[in-house]
C-alpha cells in the first residue's frame, strides 16, 4: 500500500467532510459513514490482517487503494451545496455572502489543487471514464504511458493508441461492465515509440445522480526474460530451492501431501507465434488459476524453470478436483487465456507423485519420482499425466 497516498486520501476525506459540515452548516449523515469505513478497514488491515484470509495482501491493498479513490471522488463531486437566499437582503448581506462564497470558492480550489497533487503520487495512470463512454479524462502519468499530451479525449482518439487486434476486446469489457460486474480487469497493448507495449488496466463502474461513471488506473507491464519479468504473478514464486525446503519441512511434520509438477507444453510455440512478452503474460494468467484453484497456502507454488512449476497439494479434496480435470481433460487445466485480442489454449503435461506419512523417500529420492512421472507424461502420447504408482 503506498503509505503517502494512504494518508493524504485519508486526511483529504476527513478535511473534506469537516469543510462541507462547516461551510454549510449540515452533517451528512452517509459521508460520515463512509468515513468511519474507511477508518475502520485501515484499522483491520493494519491491526488485524489475518482475519482477511480470502485475499493476498497486494490484493487488499489495491482493493483498498480504489476505495479511497472512491471516497474522494465522491466527497469531491458532492461538496457543493445549495444556499438558500432569502427576500429583503440589505447591501451587508450582500457584501458577507459573496464573502462566504469567495471563501467557498477558495476551499474548493484548494481541496482541487490537493487532489490533482495527490493523484500525481502514484505510480499507476488514471483514467476517468464519461457516462455513455464516449470521453474521457486521463491523468498525466497515463497520459505519459500511451504516448500523448492530451488529458481529454473521446475513446475513439485513445483507441487509436491501441493495438488494432486488441480494440475489440478493450470495447467489449468496458460494455460488459455494470452494477453487477462493477470490476474488470485487462491487459492490451499501446502503440509507442514504434514499438508495442503492454498495459494492464483495472477499473471500476460506480453510480452517481443515476448516472454512471467508471475510474480505472493504467500502468505498463515490462517484459524481461525468466526469471526477472516484472510480473507479480511470477516474480513473487519461490523457486526449487525453497521447494526443497518446504519438503524437508513437511518430511518431518510427517504429512501427506501431493506434489504436482506442471509443465506448460506449448509456451515455446506461443513464444515463437506471438513473442516471449505474451507467452510471459499466457503463463501468469494460468499460475494464476492455478493458485486459485488449488494453491492458495503460502508456499504451496513453486517455479522450477521457465515453463515448469510445481504445486504443493495437502488437502484430499483439492487433489481429487484435479485428478477429475486430468481425466476429463477439461478446461479446469486445459484453459482458453485471451489476452489482448490473442485467445489460446494453454495445456500442460502433469506429474504426480504422493508422499505419506511413513515414506521412507529422501528429499532428492521424492524429486526424483515426481521428474520421472513428468517425463513420462510427456513422452506419453494418449494422455498429458502420470501418476506415480498407477
Amino acid at each position: 500500500m503506498n503509505e503517502i497516498f494512504t494518508y493524504s486520501s485519508l486526511a483529504l476525506i476527513l478535511l473534506l467532510f469537516l469543510s462541507s459540515s462547516i461551510i454549510y452548516k449540515k452533517t451528512r449523515i452517509w459521508k460520515l459513514i463512509l468515513i468511519l469505513i474507511a477508518y475502520a478497514l485501515y484499522g483491520v488491515i493494519r491491526l488485524f490482517p489475518e482475519w482477511i484470509t480470502f485475499l493476498s495482501a497486494q490484493e487488499v491493498s489495491e482493493y483498498y487503494s480504489y476505495f479511497l479513490y472512491f471516497i474522494v471522488l465522491l466527497m469531491a463531486i458532492t461538496f457543493k451545496n445549495k444556499i438558500k437566499i432569502t427576500q429583503n437582503l440589505t447591501d451587508y448581506d450582500f457584501f458577507e455572502l459573496e464573502k462566504e462564497l469567495d471563501e467557498v470558492k477558495g476551499v474548493s480550489d484548494l481541496l482541487r489543487l490537493r487532489f490533482i497533487n495527490t493523484i500525481g503520487l502514484l505510480g499507476e495512470g488514471l483514467i476517468f471514464y464519461e457516462t455513455g463512454l464516449e470521453m474521457m479524462f486521463i491523468t498525466e502519468r497515463a497520459a505519459e504511458i500511451i504516448g500523448t499530451k492530451n488529458n481529454e479525449m473521446s475513446v475513439d482518439e485513445y483507441m487509436a493508441h491501441m493495438h488494432e487486434e486488441d480494440k475489440n476486446q478493450y470495447i467489449q469489457t468496458l460494455k460488459k461492465t455494470n452494477k453487477k460486474s462493477p470490476n474488470y480487469e485487462m491487459k492490451y497493448r499501446i502503440n509507442k515509440n514504434n514499438s508495442s507495449l503492454w498495459v494492464v488496466e483495472k477499473g471500476k463502474l460506480f453510480d452517481h445522480d443515476g448516472k454512471e461513471f467508471i475510474v480505472s488506473s493504467i500502468k505498463g507491464i515490462d517484459i524481461k526474460l525468466f526469471p526477472e519479468t516484472l510480473i507479480h504473478e511470477l516474480d513473487t514464486l519461490p523457486d526449487e530451492s525453497q521447494l526443497t525446503q518446504v519438503l524437508v519441512q513437511a518430511r518431518k511434520d510427517k504429512e501427506a501431501f501431493y506434489m504436482v509438477l506442471m509443465h506448460l507444453t506449448n509456451i515455446p510455440d506461443i513464444n515463437r507465434r506471438f513473442g516471449r512478452d505474451v507467452g510471459n503474460l499466457m503463463i501468469a494468467e494460468y499460475i494464476k488459476k492455478m493458485r486459485y484453484h488449488f494453491a492458495r497456502e503460502h508456499n504451496s507454488i513453486f517455479r522450477i524453470t521457465g515453463i515448469e512449476f510445481a504445486l504443493i497439494i495437502k488437502e484430499e479434496q483439492k487433489y481429487e478436483v484435479l485428478k477429475r480435470a486430468l481425466l476429463s481433460g477439461g478446461d479446469l487445466i486445459n484453459l482458453r487465456l485471451n489476452i489482448g485480442g490473442i485467445q489460446q489454449i494453454v495445456y500442460p503435461n502433469v506429474g504426480i507423485v504422493r508422499h505419506d506419512p511413513w515414506s521412507n523417500y529422501e528429499v532428492n529420492d521424492f524429486l526424483n519420482l515426481g521428474n520421472k512421472a513428468l517425463e513420462e507424461a510427456i513422452r506419453n502420447n494418449k494422455k498429458n499425466y502420470s501418476i506415480f504408482g498407477e
